[in-house]
């Protein structure tokens, strides 16, 4: 047998073959079964999402580099599979509820999201530069086809997902001009080659300081990075509400998930070239982000820049990472490693808190649709929603007060857990800024929820049912709630998720 493929290598590909199987099986049991109805296609893709994370916590496998480094399985893997996996289920039932309500049922909605989850989770997986194209195309292939989902008369959603395949493809050729650079540069795809040639190297030659910058575009639009975000307004506005939430946490969990293991395994020459570039950009981005979502009057397109803002406040963290390797050769002191500890754990709370307020809020968004494609987009529509339906504003509320980072939710604990790392690594402006941007955005989060408490009712008000969405997206805003007040396992698990990178 090929040493490559041993069975400890089967073992560990066994939640991306159980998956990557589940998708094929939900195709061939639609051309089978021709029903109008798709019923049955959201309980096996619930099945398959269940079964994969079944797979990720039962089978037993060594941490370490797998088919011969291209990918790495550990926590951090784990971590974050279960993350998407969880984010795929939901998305599964938020959809399905949706079409359900319209009665135009779309069976390449569900396939689409398993692959899409498919190649998230190889994102995160990836520590070789061709497994991280692998999984960006897979994951991205998916979801150019899911935010064309609702095509509409106005056709919003055609132009936005043609919007994200020209710049996405754009984009793709400049990572993998970048790993072309990067491969020439070392010799070889995996990131310990690139960081082992960096090592020797007396001084670092054009094609790696070049590479590098190729591999920030390719990163920063998959993250929403100013001034590569300029899609994300569009898609998330043009895309069905449930794919949104998905693309606003899924995907940007994914990229930071291969963001985080592409600085910390090339730590030392990333920290050189990317430290200020990435400084400059990560207080844009957060900036831009607010100060646009201040004058939307659409939900979904003041969401579509708080999560360009949010991508800027993940940056910081990122930041604290380089920070304490600017200048050196790999040898921390144990100060230096708590460091990049705390902003790596943060960081992955932060996500996960992320996700879960976005889900909640999203839900929402997707329930109180009036049907006929015409979704619950418009701010001033949300007036009396406090009187008409106080529970499904209640979520609302909860989500809104979690990204403004209001103490006692998830949202407050994400922040104070990056801008502390941002503190220890002695960025202290950087931090100052983050916090008054966080500020700021809480004038466009309350302004939400002064309207659908204090504003009377319009004559178009958003009014929309559906138990399975609401009873979904309560549950995310009783975790947000949870996580807020009881964060301690939470934070341990994410902790020792990214210790496993570090070794």
């Amino acid at each position: 047998m090929n040493p490559a493929v041993s069975n400890l290598s089967w073992s560990a590909l066994a939640p991306y073959l159980v998956l990557g199987g589940g998708g094929l099986l939900v195709m061939l049991v639609d051309a089978m079964l021709r029903t109008l109805r798709k019923d049955h296609l959201t309980a096996l893709n619930v099945l398959v999402l269940l079964a994969t994370a079944i797979t990720v916590v039962a089978v037993d496998v060594e941490p370490g580099a797998y088919l011969s480094g291209a990918v790495s399985v550990g926590m951090f893997t784990r971590f974050f599979n279960l993350l998407l996996v969880g984010i795929g289920i939901v998305t599964t039932v938020y959809g399905s509820a949706v079409y359900a309500r319209d009665g135009n049922f779309r069976p390449e909605f569900y396939p689409l999201v398993l692959f899409s989850v498919l190649g998230m989770m190889l994102l995160a997986a990836a520590s070789d530069t061709l497994t991280l194209f692998l999984g960006i195309e897979t994951m991205s292939l998916a979801v150019y086809v899911l935010a064309a989902g609702r095509p509409g008369p106005e056709g919003r959603g055609s132009e936005g997902a043609l919007k994200y395949l020209l710049l996405g493809s754009f984009a793709s050729a400049f990572l993998l001009m970048g790993i072309a650079m990067l491969y020439g540069y070392a010799g070889g795809t995996g990131y310990e080659a690139i960081e082992q040639a960096r090592l020797v190297a007396e001084r670092p030659e054009i094609y790696f300081v070049v590479g590098l910058g190729f591999m920030l575009v390719g990163f920063g639009f998959k993250v929403a990075m100013v001034p590569f975000h300029m899609w994300t307004p569009d898609v998330y506005d043009g895309a069905p509400a449930h794919i949104t939430g998905f693309m606003a946490t899924a995907v940007k969990a994914a990229a930071f998930a291969a963001l985080l293991r592409f600085v910390v395994l090339v730590l030392p020459g990333l920290a050189e070239f990317w430290y200020g570039l990435l400084a400059v950009l990560a207080v844009l981005t957060m900036t831009a982000g607010n100060l646009l979502a201040l004058v939307q009057s659409s939900i979904k397109r003041m969401l579509a820049y708080s999560s360009i803002a949010h991508a800027g406040y993940l940056l910081l963290g990122i930041l604290a990472i380089l920070a304490p390797g600017r200048g050196l050769t790999g040898q921390f002191s144990t100060d230096q490693m708590a460091v990049i500890e705390a902003a790596g754990s943060g960081i992955l709370f932060y996500l996960l808190g992320y996700s879960l307020m976005n889900l909640a809020a999203f839900g929402v968004v997707s329930q109180l649709g009036r049907g006929g494609g015409e979704e619950a987009d418009q701010i001033d529509h949300y007036r009396g929603l406090g009187v008409r339906q106080p529970g499904v504003a209640a979520v609302m509320t909860v989500a809104m007060l979690s990204l403004a980072g209001i103490p006692g939710t998830v949202g407050f604990l994400g922040k104070f857990y990056v801008f502390e790392a941002v503190i220890r690594a002695g960025l202290v402006p950087l931090a100052i800024w983050g916090v008054v941007n966080s500020l700021l955005s809480v004038y466009y989060y309350i302004r939400l929820i002064v309207v659908m408490f204090f504003r009377d009712s319009t004559e178009q008000p958003y009014d929309g049912r559906n138990w399975e969405t609401s009873t979904l997206a309560a549950c995310m805003a009783i975790l947000v709630i949870i996580l807020g007040i009881y964060p301690v396992i939470a934070h341990r698990a994410a902790a020792l998720a990214f210790g496993t990178i570090l070794g």
